[in-house]
């Protein structure tokens, strides 16, 4: 009965973690596309900015979802001892 409870908790922990990877990779160039807006509008930037932080957001979210696809990896590989 505990091996089904560790194996649940498991399952669930890994199912959360793989449910957040389309919102890692949409936050980074959307958010790279509001601070370019805010420097464009604020200190008059130029609009090739959005392009250049956009592409550096979309840079940051493949890292941290390779890191995500790395622990649902590590995660899912059965241990038998």
């Amino acid at each position: 009965m505990d091996t089904i409870k560790k194996d649940l908790r498991k399952l669930f922990w890994m199912l959360g973690l793989a449910l957040t990877v389309p919102m890692v990779l949409l936050s980074g160039p959307f958010a790279g596309y509001l601070i370019s807006q805010w420097l464009i509008v604020k200190w008059g930037w130029a609009s090739g900015t959005t392009l250049a932080l956009v592409l550096l957001g979309l840079a940051g979210s493949v890292v941290q979802t390779v890191r995500i696809l790395r622990l649902l990896y590590k995660g899912s590989e059965k241990r038998d001892l």
